[in-house]
């Protein structure tokens, strides 16, 4: 019992190469270098939880997750 929840809340390798790669896709979508982005670990953050929840395809995690930030930069920055 106690493998089967360790298995579920980890990530292979292959997992991993996903969400990476959708990172680096999303933040080509979005112009910005994926080492330098000031909002890396929240686009992060949305891609995983993209995958948690059952996406596997990169270009699709990339495009939402691309989106998703394009909508909270917009929100934040009309907030002063």
């Amino acid at each position: 019992m106690l493998q089967h929840l360790f298995d579920q809340l980890t990530y292979s390798e292959d997992d991993w190469q996903i969400m990476m790669c959708a990172h680096i896709r999303a933040c080509e979508m979005l112009g910005v270098h994926p080492g330098y982005y000031e909002h890396k670990d929240r686009l992060a953050r949305t891609i995983m939880k993209l995958f948690d929840k059952g996406g596997r395809d990169l270009e699709i995690i990339a495009s939402i997750a691309a989106h998703r930030e394009t909508i909270m930069v917009r929100l934040l920055s009309t907030r002063h």
